[in-house]
């Protein structure tokens, strides 16, 4: 799996996305590697990606990598940062593996700053209803809190976690420049149709839109939408937002690189 190694030139902070299955990727921002909700499946290799600094869970849902978390900081001996309850359930359960100053809980609206990077908890609108609860108990056979769900605001970046359209989300947002959002499209399972996406996108004043959310669970929990359908939206509409789709492993390189 590729993964970019260019480096900034004087003056900018290299930005880049790579996008690793489900609600999974990782952001490089200039020499900080942050990931968020990195449940890893194959064709990912974790031996091959770059180390992190920061690993970032919107909630604690397995398909969202939660049960990874010891894994994960046995092979990067990263940061962790969720919301508090989740946090807290972490710190219980890993107390054994994962050290308390790993850890960084934040509430609704609270932001924290890591490696000089603003990272801000963005409230998310989950309705999970009975069949989406029954599913998940099956799957997952975990305790850890499935809410609340955050997405975050990382410099730029907005990554939604799971969530269908909330006017909340754009009010938190207001005066919080957006270059690319991560948002689902899948449609099913409490989470985003292409149109509720599209309008988050077009409410916050995102440049471009990299869809999350559709694949397959465990190859038998389907989603209603893929990204063509996002891709046809956005034409029909004329919409301004650029929509990015990427393959496992694919990265989005962004023009616009922050300056120093």
């Amino acid at each position: 799996m590729p993964f970019s190694d260019k480096q900034a030139s004087d003056g900018e902070i290299l930005l880049s996305l790579t996008y690793l299955g489900h609600s999974a990727v990782h952001l490089r921002i200039d020499k900080t590697n942050i990931y968020i909700d990195p449940y890893l499946l194959d064709p990912v290799d974790l031996s091959k990606l770059p180390k992190a600094d920061l690993v970032i869970f919107s909630h604690g849902h397995f398909d969202q990598g939660v049960l990874m978390a010891g894994k994960l900081y046995e092979k990067w001996c990263c940061k962790f940062l969720g919301p508090r309850p989740l946090i807290a359930w972490m710190h219980r359960k890993y107390r054994k593996v994962i050290p308390k100053d790993a850890y960084t809980g934040l509430n609704a609206k609270e932001t924290t700053v890591f490696n000089g990077i603003n990272i801000t908890a963005v409230p998310a609108h989950y309705p999970l209803n009975r069949l989406g609860k029954t599913l998940l108990t099956l799957f997952s056979r975990s305790s850890a809190p499935g809410k609340p769900v955050y997405g975050y605001y990382i410099d730029g970046y907005y990554h939604s976690g799971d969530t269908v359209y909330s006017p909340v989300i754009p009010a938190t947002l207001a005066g919080m420049p957006v270059h690319t959002a991560c948002l689902p499209i899948g449609g099913k399972y409490a989470t985003a149709s292409p149109t509720e996406a599209l309008k988050l996108a077009e409410e916050i004043g995102a440049r471009r839109l990299v869809p999350l959310h559709w694949q397959p669970l465990l190859q038998q929990v389907h989603f209603r939408y893929q990204p063509s359908d996002l891709v046809r939206l956005a034409k029909t509409s004329a919409s301004k937002v650029q929509i990015c789709p990427l393959a496992i492993g694919e990265i989005l390189e962004l023009a616009d690189k922050a300056k120093k």
